[in-house]
């Protein structure tokens, strides 16, 4: 049942785009493995997030992917399907963040990430990782990459609609009663 809830959500935000100025940065969920890689070469479940911020500078929606890589084509695609055309995009500066938005379909403003020097850098979308992070740290103590992006939805779908708290079953309910549900096939084939 919370996985058919879980698509709802999904469904549901992927009727909107973000716009306006758009913080893109790329993480890894997941708890430590002795041995392992740390940063990009970590085996760890990749995400792409992307958060959208208001006239003020305060994040808005946001909206997050499970990825196979952080290469460029993975970022085009994922900004084709989450980021209105003509947005500005903040990112840091990797090689595949300034290859993948060099062609003028947005702007973009990439800047070296220094974790000791500019903290406001990508500000908002570390805070919304961490958020994250200790929604499914703290509700679920840790998932495994199966079904990943579904509690990543759901996390979405709940910080979208932060400042609906009153509306939110009514809400859900709505996008519940208007989107296909997922059969237990569907659900065991993209495990």
């Amino acid at each position: 049942m919370l996985q058919k809830i879980r698509k709802a959500m999904r469904d549901r935000d992927a009727r909107y785009q973000l716009a306006g100025i758009v913080e893109v940065d790329d993480t890894y969920f997941g708890g430590p493995k002795n041995g392992g890689k740390r940063g990009r070469g970590t085996e760890k479940t990749r995400v792409i997030v992307a958060v959208s911020l208001n006239d003020q500078g305060n994040p808005e929606y946001t909206k997050m992917a499970v990825s196979d890589d952080v290469t460029s084509r993975s970022l085009v695609t994922f900004a084709e399907k989450n980021i209105t055309a003509g947005s500005t995009i903040s990112s840091d500066a990797y090689r595949s963040y300034l290859k993948a938005f060099s062609d003028g379909t947005y702007t973009h403003e990439p800047q070296k990430f220094d974790a000791k020097g500019d903290t406001d850098h990508l500000r908002w979308l570390h805070t919304v990782v961490s958020n994250a992070k200790a929604f499914i740290l703290g509700t679920y103590h840790g998932l495994d990459a199966t079904h990943f992006q579904a509690y990543l939805d759901e996390f979405c779908f709940r910080m979208n609609r932060r400042f609906f708290a009153p509306q939110l079953f009514d809400r859900l309910l709505c996008a519940c009663s208007s989107t296909t549900t997922i059969t237990y096939k569907n659900l065991v084939e993209t495990s």
